[in-house]
């Protein structure tokens, strides 16, 4: 099978991650696809133009990294754990990528056409988000779940692209949630690209 990814999709991430947890690297291999260059490859396979996107052995594409990261899952012998719970997890931590990402989108937009509102929408946003995921994990210890990796990627995310976020302050839980999932293999050898 092939993942298209791109080294600095936060989605694609998760994805890359999840298929070193589970040793799936001899299953799925890695093809490069920047999506805003609307790739031929990339483009037959997901007419979304978007990473992730999975390219089953029968050609059949999956796009979107939860069905991506659940199809995964089922194939291994050693699957994280998932339930109803850890998916609405994976859903907060999914929507926190979403205002995220659209945040970084508005910015490194033309000025002439930036929209303080969405920016800040979108922040707020992400701040809401950061405190509920605080008080979710105030009482979960299993951090090898589908919602505590997106959740892990997505404040990578905000280190990445907003250093300054200062999501740490005040967040002892969601930082314990970091630096276990940011410790591993799997996450420091999916790092974006410095400066990308």
């Amino acid at each position: 099978m092939k993942l298209l990814v791109s080294d600095t999709s936060p989605y694609a991430r998760k994805c890359r991650i999840l298929i070193q947890e589970l040793s799936l690297m001899d299953c799925v291999s890695e093809l490069d696809a920047h999506p805003f260059q609307d790739g031929q490859d990339l483009l037959k396979a997901n007419p979304l133009g978007r990473v992730p996107c999975l390219i089953k052995d029968d050609g059949q594409a999956l796009t979107e990294s939860p069905l991506i990261a659940s199809f995964l899952n089922d194939m291994s012998e050693t699957p994280l754990k998932t339930d109803w719970d850890d998916r609405r997890l994976e859903a907060l931590g999914t929507g926190l990528l979403d205002l995220a990402v659209g945040r970084r989108i508005e910015m490194v937009r033309d000025e002439a056409i930036y929209s303080d509102y969405w920016i800040e929408r979108r922040e707020r946003g992400i701040l809401r988000a950061l405190d509920q995921l605080e008080t979710e994990f105030a009482s979960i210890s299993a951090i090898e779940a589908m919602g505590p990796l997106t959740i892990a990627v997505g404040l990578g995310y905000l280190d990445f692209r907003f250093p300054d976020s200062n999501w740490r302050d005040g967040r002892d839980n969601l930082r314990k949630l970091f630096e276990a999932w940011s410790s591993r293999d799997s996450y420091m050898s999916t790092e974006p690209p410095k400066g990308a």
